[in-house]
């Protein structure tokens, strides 16, 4: 399968979930996974999300620079896995740029609280099933997810799971 058709695919997936589950790693190398509401995904395979400063997923985030987000549609048979860097944004204007009524629920003093940063989450690697796309393994050869990863000239089909550099077994 072609890497734009992959793409095509993952995105339809990421489109179709609101919540999405958004992972970081502590300094003991624990996951730590949260549920959050992500901005529409960017042609850039970007996404950006409010937080407070004082989550552990922001001290993570500085400390590492990288995060996963899992999107899973169950209804439609598929799941995405975005792996990633992932940077803190402070800037007002970008806040304001971004800012939803609703957050207000989450971040009572708005867009200028020193406490409310932005979250910029850029994807490196896409892992997928698809089961409508017939992206799925045969589970008589073993359980993996077709891989993207990206580099200066795009994406490229990457091979699966099962393949090294992703299974070090």
């Amino acid at each position: 399968m072609s890497a734009d058709t992959l793409l095509r695919l993952a995105r339809e997936t990421v489109n179709a979930v609101p919540t999405c589950l958004a992972i970081s790693i502590d300094r003991n190398g624990d996951a730590n996974a949260r549920a959050i509401n992500t901005s529409k995904l960017t042609d850039a395979w970007t996404v950006r999300f409010m937080t407070d400063r004082r989550t552990r997923k922001v001290g993570e985030i500085a400390r590492t620079g990288r995060m996963t987000l899992v999107y899973h549609h169950q209804v439609g048979g598929a799941y995405v896995t975005l792996v990633g860097r992932a940077g803190i944004i402070d800037d007002v204007a970008d806040k304001q740029a971004i800012w939803q009524p609703a957050s207000f629920k989450w971040h009572p003093g708005g867009p200028t609280d020193p406490n409310v940063v932005l979250i910029e989450f850029v994807a490196e690697r896409i892992e997928t099933w698809n089961t409508p796309g017939q992206i799925v393994p045969d589970p008589t050869k073993g359980l993996w997810a077709a891989v993207l990863t990206r580099d200066a000239d795009g994406w490229h089909c990457a091979g699966t799971t099962q393949e090294a550099p992703f299974n070090p077994r």
